[in-house]
């Protein structure tokens, strides 16, 4: 028989009641609770593992829970994430945040629903900065959560709580993206294809233009069906960012630790694909490269499409 306990009493910690506004819980006894979490990080494996069960009074404690650790402070917020992590890993999965989207689908239960919108909105909102903030709702993006919040809109339009949760992770969202359009007059930030031709425009016909082109071409070989993509657009966008940053020659060096023998030093380049796709996009690069070293870009009327965005 399934136990429908709440699940913070069950591991000695106040429970936390349906409905519990989370900045009281944080405030009052469940402080204690909150920060034997975050003092204890093995309590992760307890909390990871009780997300592996059945019972939605359950998981809807332990997301409940989660929530709290979010907007409780830097270190609950890591808590909360490292618990999702050790779920992900648990059960093999890609991604750490399928599991709240997968629950979202499937949950019938009202005050269930109320708790998983609750929790996607903390783990947005309580991210550290706006770069942070933004990472992490398109995660959620990438998860297809939009079409689901679309309808819970149109099914649950006399539900408070849900439309409440449904309108903080709009307004969240227009204010993020407010404050991310600082670009150049007209470029919209958010769009792929907007600051894909900028770039484009910025570097045609300069000495950049080869290094561009490159970049796309080892973009292209990365398969998205391999799980080692998440690693690579993830390592990629970092090291990019700190490219942006850099401020002398010495810099550059720090970053590149060893500098490369040739061109092509990857394994990938040299026919030692692990996919047919990189191994094509390899053939392809090559050929490139050769027909940019002999002759300009194609005018900018006419540039050729990036892949479409994810």
């Amino acid at each position: 028989e399934e136990n429908t306990q709440p699940f913070s009493n069950s591991i000695g910690l106040p429970s936390i009641e349906p409905g519990a506004d989370i900045s009281c819980i944080v405030k009052m006894d469940s402080r204690i609770g909150l920060d034997y979490i975050v003092e204890n990080r093995e309590y992760i494996s307890k909390l990871g593992t009780a997300l592996d069960t059945s019972n939605a009074v359950v998981k809807k404690q332990v997301f409940e829970l989660l929530s709290a650790l979010c907007a409780y402070n830097a270190d609950g917020y890591a808590r909360a994430i490292e618990t999702l992590e050790f779920y992900k890993n648990l059960k093999n999965e890609r991604y750490r945040f399928k599991i709240v989207i997968n629950e979202l689908e499937k949950a019938s239960n009202v005050e269930y629903q109320v708790a998983l919108l609750a929790f996607i909105n903390c783990v947005i909102i309580s991210a550290s900065n706006l770069q942070d903030r933004i990472r992490v709702r398109n995660e959620f993006i990438g998860l297809k959560v939009l079409p689901l919040l679309n309808n819970l809109r149109k099914v649950a339009q006399s539900v408070g709580d849900i439309i409440v949760q449904l309108d903080v992770f709009d307004e969240q969202r227009e204010c993020d993206e407010a404050q991310s359009l600082q670009g150049p007059s007209g470029i919209n930030l958010n769009s792929h294809l907007d600051v894909f031709y900028a770039i484009l425009r910025q570097v045609a016909d300069t000495p950049q233009e080869v290094p561009f082109l490159s970049i796309l071409q080892h973009l292209l070989r990365i398969d998205p069906k391999e799980a080692i993509s998440d690693v690579i657009w993830d390592t990629t966008e970092k090291l990019v960012h700190r490219a942006t940053l850099l401020e002398s020659h010495e810099d550059s060096v720090r970053i590149l630790r060893s500098p490369s023998v040739q061109k092509f030093s990857c394994p990938h380049c040299r026919g030692e694909a692990t996919s047919p796709s990189r191994k094509n996009a390899a053939s392809l690069s090559t050929s490139a490269s050769s027909q940019l070293h002999n002759g300009p870009l194609s005018p900018i009327a006419s540039p050729p499409p990036p892949p479409p965005p994810l």
